[in-house]
């Protein structure tokens, strides 16, 4: 705490320096969700679509991973097991899971895997859910849409997608059943996701003190000094300060229940600023109202649960990473939903890298029992935050770990590519030299992994490494299923080509081994390997 407190009068005294020397001024002081920067971060994520997570622009790791999305999984099944126990139900009745700005969709696709498993091995099975996957991006939609991983998922009905600006819309039209989810025509519950979401959405910044209620104004500036020329960022070549102006009045907001946060925490805290998700909390509470407060929320973000957590902050400090991003206030929307007759339900344990919070709303008198026991289980044990501690504390232990010590780690991982990826070449270098390698394992766990894996061109081409260790493991006709893979998605190059040739040639299947040995000639004329293939390929049909 005493870090902290430190990082943020720091903060402050930078941004007293910045008021002194604003250079021009760019917007003066406006509240902070109402600032130019968002409009820069909406232009961000539109024109970058897909990219901003293929280049590895955005962060999206801790909460796309096989790990999390099992957990997901798990506390959802729990419940839909408190769903089906209602007596106020009707059992046809579908349930909708909607996640907020899914990105790329991969945790998307690794929950459906997780989830239709567990659906369909137990009592549930036959359960009516949909899925829905949304953004604002219209590039994002497209994308989810061509994408051959997620097509069997659209066209059985089980996914759908629409475009969500959170900021705006009141309504859901799903793109592939056409169907439009509007005001009054719903009874149906909502399960709602939202990973690394809330952070990048507007915010507005308190400050208390005496009793008395203060908004953080926003000024932009843009320094007459130039920047660093190599920052890509959002806030590139800006920068900002804040200045306090007392709020008279209990009606600040339009919503008498975002106005009682603010005055709990007006006669809580004391020479303190805590953030509020304004456009997070009138997105819960559009959907609230659609669903007829039939919800759950389950979010992971960077963010703080408890008042003693805000002591002394400062108004936010905005971080870069391309986009804009801050910390979330869940303590604000524990408030909001207890306002409203629900709960929340956080980890015990203070958290390095993300926190994930459970919120729950429903007129039934139910206690969401099975539901709060699955979420307390999988959180309270080795939750998302303490699986990336503990894989950033043993991967740097790789080399001196047996190989049924890695996979027995990866095994704990449900089977993250990225863990795989990592140990790629410790394992590699093994399999000649290690006394009983346990080959079949490996392999199988290949599989597991690609199973839960979804492919979106990013550094790292996972398909080539797994067909090349098939391959040299004699296992060519699965490894060509992986080098098809990776031509999809990373596009044609002479190595791929030549390994599929080669694949082709173990096989005996000759007329196709030449066929790819000529595509990759024609990529790379002196590809050393393909010349050498092609020639004996030729003899062995001259012989004919």
């Amino acid at each position: 705490m005493l870090e902290k407190n430190k990082k943020y009068n720091i903060t402050r005294a930078l941004n007293l320096k910045d008021k002194e020397n604003p250079g021009v001024i760019v917007e003066a002081e406006k509240p902070l969700s109402q600032s130019m920067l968002w409009e820069l971060q909406t232009n961000f994520f539109a024109n970058q679509g897909p990219e901003a997570w293929i280049k590895g622009i955005v962060p999206q790791y801790i909460t796309t991973n096989p790990y999390i999305a099992n957990q997901y999984a798990k506390t959802i099944f729990g419940y839909c097991r408190d769903y089906v126990a209602r007596e106020d139900i009707d059992k046809n009745t579908v349930i909708y899971i909607m996640e907020l700005a899914a990105g790329v969709g991969r945790f998307t696709y690794t929950f459906l895997k997780r989830f239709l498993h567990m659906i369909e091995n137990s009592s549930l099975k036959g359960l009516k859910f949909k899925y829905i996957v949304t953004d604002f991006a219209e590039r994002n939609i497209e994308y989810w849409q061509n994408h051959s991983f997620l097509k069997p998922y659209f066209e059985s009905g089980v996914l759908d997608c629409a475009t969500f600006d959170i900021a705006k819309d009141e309504e859901i039209r799903l793109r592939n059943s056409g169907e439009v989810l509007s005001s009054g025509k719903l009874k149906n519950p909502l399960i709602l996701i939202a990973n690394y979401t809330f952070d990048s959405l507007p915010q507005d910044t308190f400050y208390v003190n005496k009793g008395e209620l203060f908004e953080g104004l926003i000024t932009v500036t843009s320094p007459e000094e130039k920047g660093d020329p190599e920052d890509k960022s959002i806030l590139a070549g800006l920068d900002y300060y804040y200045t306090d102006k007392k709020i008279e009045g209990n009606d600040y907001y339009e919503d008498k229940n975002f106005n009682d946060v603010l005055l709990y925490y007006k006669n809580c805290l004391e020479d303190t600023a805590f953030y509020m998700p304004i456009i997070g909390l009138r997105c819960i509470s559009k959907l609230r109202k659609l669903f007829n407060d039939d919800i759950i929320l389950i979010s992971a973000d960077k963010g703080y649960k408890n008042e003693e957590a805000m002591f002394k902050n400062y108004h936010p400090f905005l971080s870069k990473h391309g986009c804009i991003s801050m910390t979330v206030n869940f303590h604000a929307l524990e408030l909001y939903f207890k306002g409203l007759g629900g709960k929340a339900i956080h980890s015990i344990y203070e958290h390095e890298n993300v926190n994930v919070s459970l919120f729950l709303l429903s007129k039934s008198n139910h206690d969401f029992i099975e539901t709060s026991m699955a979420y307390n289980e999988i959180i309270e044990s080795i939750g998302p935050d303490d699986f990336y501690i503990m894989k950033k504390a043993i991967m740097p232990l790789s080399k001196s770990l047996t190989t049924k010590e890695l996979l027995t780690f990866l095994r704990f991982t449900v089977w993250d590519a990225r863990t795989l990826l990592e140990l790629y070449n410790i394992l590699l270098e093994r399999i000649p030299t290690e006394e009983n390698f346990p080959k079949d394992e490996l392999i199988d766990a290949i599989h597991k992994v690609w199973e839960h894996y979804f492919p979106i061109g990013e550094e790292g081409d996972l398909g080539y490494y797994f067909g090349s260790i098939l391959g040299y493991l004699g296992h060519d006709k699965d490894a060509l299923r992986f080098f098809e893979s990776s031509l999809e998605f990373y596009g044609e190059c002479p190595e791929t080509n030549y390994e599929i040739a080669l694949c082709y040639y173990n096989l005996q299947q000759i007329d196709r081994a030449l066929e790819y040995t000529e595509k990759s000639l024609v990529l790379d004329p002196d590809f050393e390997e393909s010349k050498n293939l092609k020639n004996i390929i030729e003899d062995i049909l001259s012989e004919k």
